[in-house]
């Protein structure tokens, strides 16, 4: 991914051009100078009309994100493409010439390489680009009149999308597509500045300047690439003298300084090759076996567990999705006896486990890697899907691959299911749909079943290595030959000692600046934990990976180690669904508050929401302590070094400290003013409940009196008739009056009046259907 670029180079003189005046052009179309794109923007929002700043927040999906879901829980891609088409189709009719619909394109190439400056989503912004090709190709009917000018700048835009191409294969880590994109990008250069030559124009000499710079630049890239693959395969027989290269290309052209940083990346990662390699005494890391395993967790709001457990099993039926479980496992820790059996059922890390179909990742023709694929529920409220492969024979290069295969910043790769004919194109794609799609639809209602809403939140993916034997090497990708030779590695001294160990005290990546970049991560931000039971035994934690190396131990000894590290990944995706029980407690709270001082509102029933909300808000904190508590507790697991193990697990991956900021964050929420504001709401109900009653009772009393004086004989019966309505109309007006007041007004008290025959039916269908179920649950 490109970052910062900024287009301030110059590119020689000889590649000027001026355009005519019957062009429309009053300015030089000079490739890469930096006043350029400000004067192709005044030029077409002066002349044309068009709306450049709609035309470049088109590529600029993050905005729309926030404005169509602030949650970041859905894909924005189709609205994200339909309001694009829309924009592209208004400012596409505003073009009247050729020159101008030239100008058009190189606008919308000026904002894709802008955006392309701080997007991960190329494969957004690619479609977007095809998106714009097609619609003026339609609208401006080039087929049928061809206009030169417009192609190359179209095919300016076309080289623009096969270079963030070239990228998305770098980021697969796979060396045949990244050679063989390379290479297209290279032949596309040449092919468009051939057909540049043709044209004199302005569009055509600006066309030549551009593309010349780029096929320099992607000329080198491959230079450097290739100097890499065979340095990396002891094959490098032609010493390459990168800087002194690099120092004659850069004082030639007008390179950028994002052009600059990527060629001194791929500089760096040779010399730092060539540094390892010189040096006979450094071996290199291979792991000869392990596992490797994508954690998604997630949590789940609305429902518990035994109802999450009974409608999943639903999920073996017609219209259960396109992946489809073949199996379940009502207890998934039944293989592992690490933890309590004898804890109540909704305190237990176990629980339900779907079994996946395998998931097939098909990098490249050479590469293909098999998954096998759960979905993981517990009562704790510990869920996950998890994927898992073994892996053998990995050298540094392939395990940095594999430890980016879970991020969304990925590249575009095949992700199949067996049972269903649909694909992704990336594996955190896959989990986003599983979870975020069919699993809420798996959870849905049915049936007369309670329609309780059901919110599914995800936590941070995680990445889990377990290494079972490594060895050391001479270089990478060496040949097989003499492999009982080649010493194991004993413990984790030793590991962090060779070549290609910094891939383990890193994180997994979110981009990639050359297939070798691993051999330039030099700073340790990870934290380890050392001797977890034998001596040389390392746990290895990351912002989101962990890495197990117990490598003198028995499997089963490391099998306890990844059981605890899965748990505590997995925690992240209960937090995500805590935290935002807590953001929906605020939000319902303040909607509340604000509906209760609305004209016209139904305040008991105000109130009744209020404490509903509040027991509610009371029982998740009951569960949330309980849950807390447990974690840190040694109930938790049979053993004792077990219990440690994870307490020392839950300090390094800073799940303490998270659950710290919860905690403060649950007593600002149980300290909030709502039970102050439930309070004055209930005084002053029971005020004007009180003042009605004392009304009532003192007009009863005066007519009790008045009766005692009419049948002793005092005055007429017309008169003290009279003076009993006075005072019953006394009476009713003050309680009125107390109602109307309470209710905000006469308006609002009308309001309340016409709408209660609808709520008071409302509450008696809820009376029914509570007694129905009352004599449903009676055994």
């Amino acid at each position: 991914m490109q970052r910062g670029e900024q287009e301030t180079a110059v590119v020689p003189g000889q590649r000027d051009g001026t355009a005519p005046d019957a062009a429309g052009l009053r300015f030089d179309l000079v490739a890469r100078a930096p006043e350029v794109q400000g004067r192709i923007e005044a030029h077409l929002h002066q002349r044309c009309g068009v709306d450049t700043q709609a035309v470049r927040d088109c590529f600029i999906w993050n905005g729309l994100q926030s404005e169509v879901d602030p949650g970041g829980e859905l894909d924005v891609e189709d609205v994200f493409l339909r309001r694009a088409g829309e924009v592209f189709e208004a400012q596409a009719a505003l073009t009247p010439d050729a020159v101008d619909r030239a100008l058009l394109c190189l606008w919308v190439h000026h904002s894709s390489v802008r955006a392309w400056n701080h997007t991960y989503r190329v494969d957004l912004l690619m479609k977007c680009m095809l998106r714009f090709r097609d619609i003026v190709r339609r609208d401006w009917a080039l087929k049928a009149r061809p206009a030169p000018e417009v192609e190359l700048a179209l095919r300016l835009c076309e080289l623009v999308r096969l270079e963030i191409e070239l990228e998305d294969c770098l980021k697969t880590g796979s060396q045949l597509r990244y050679s063989e994109a390379l290479d297209m990008v290279i032949g596309s250069c040449r092919g468009l500045l051939h057909d540049a030559e043709d044209d004199a124009g302005p569009v055509g000499v600006y066309v030549r300047g551009e593309v010349a710079v780029r096929r320099e630049y992607h000329v080198m890239l491959r230079r450097l690439h290739r100097a890499l693959v065979a340095q990396s395969a002891g094959k490098e027989r032609e010493r390459f003298e990168v800087r002194k290269e690099l120092r004659t290309l850069v004082n030639t052209w007008p390179f950028s300084s994002v052009e600059l940083s990527k060629m001194n990346a791929h500089r760096q990662a040779l010399e730092r090759l060539r540094e390892a390699h010189a040096d006979r005494k450094k071996q290199w890391m291979r792991i000869d076996e392990g596992r490797i395993v994508y954690l998604f967790p997630f949590g789940v709001n609305g429902i518990d567990y035994e109802t999450v457990r009974s409608r999943l099993k639903r999920s073996f039926g017609e219209g259960a999705g396109p992946v489809r479980p073949s199996a379940a496992i009502d207890h998934f820790t039944y293989h592992a006896d690490i933890w309590e059996p004898r804890l109540e059922p909704s305190k237990r890390f176990d629980g339900l486990e779907l079994i996946l179909p395998k998931v097939r990742l098909t990098i490249d023709g050479d590469t293909v890697e098999e998954l096998n694929a759960a979905l993981r529920f517990s009562p704790m409220g510990v869920h996950c899907l998890r994927l898992e492969r073994t892996v053998e024979d990995l050298y540094p290069s392939g395990l940095h691959a594999a430890m980016f295969r879970a991020a969304r910043e990925h590249g575009t790769v095949e992700v199949s299911c067996e049972g269903t004919d649909r694909t992704w194109d990336r594996l955190a794609r896959f989990a986003r749909d599983l979870i975020l799609r069919q699993l809420p639809e798996a959870l849905a209602p049915r049936g007369g079943e309670p329609d309780a809403p059901v919110g599914i939140h995800r936590g941070r993916s995680h990445v889990l290595i377990r290494v079972l034997r490594a060895s050391e090497r001479g270089r990478e990708f060496e040949p097989p030959s003499g492999d009982e030779d080649r010493p194991l590695v004993q413990d984790g001294n030793r590991l962090l000692e060779l070549v290609g160990s910094s891939v383990l005290l890193h994180s997994a990546p979110d981009a990639k600046e050359s297939l070798w970049d691993w051999i330039r991560l030099a700073d340790d931000h990870s934290r380890k934990i050392w001797n977890q039971r034998n001596e040389g035994d390392l746990l290895i934690s990351t912002e989101n990976t962990t890495v197990i190396a117990a490598l003198d131990a028995p499997n089963f000894i490391s099998g306890d180690l990844e059981a605890l590290a899965e748990f505590t990944a997995c925690l992240g995706g209960m937090m995500a669904a805590w935290n935002h029980q807590l953001d929906a407690y605020r939000a319902g709270v303040s909607e509340i508050i604000a509906g209760y001082s609305l004209p016209g509102a139904d305040r008991a029933a105000q109130v009744e929401a209020m404490k509903a909300k509040r027991m509610q808000m009371l029982e998740f904190e009951s569960e949330t302590r309980q849950v807390i508590a447990l974690l840190h507790s040694p109930g938790l697991l049979r053993s004792p070094s077990n219990a440690a193990e994870l307490r020392r697990l839950l300090a390094v991956k800073g799940i303490d400290e998270q659950l710290a900021s919860f905690s403060e964050r649950l007593n600002e929420v149980m300290a909030d003013q709502s039970e102050a504001t439930l309070q004055r709401w209930e005084v002053d109900r029971q005020q004007r409940v009180r003042d009605s009653l004392t009304a009532a009772v003192s007009a009863l009393s005066v007519c009790a009196a008045i009766s005692i004086w009419q049948a002793a004989g005092f005055w007429t019966p017309f008169g003290w008739g009279a003076a009993t309505v006075v005072v019953a109309a006394w009476a009713a007006v003050y309680v009125s009056a107390r109602w109307v007041s309470y209710q905000g007004g006469p308006w609002s008290t009308a309001r309340f009046l016409a709408g209660f025959p609808v709520r008071a039916l409302s509450r008696a269908r809820t009376g029914l259907a509570r007694a129905r179920m009352r004599r449903i649950a009676r055994p």
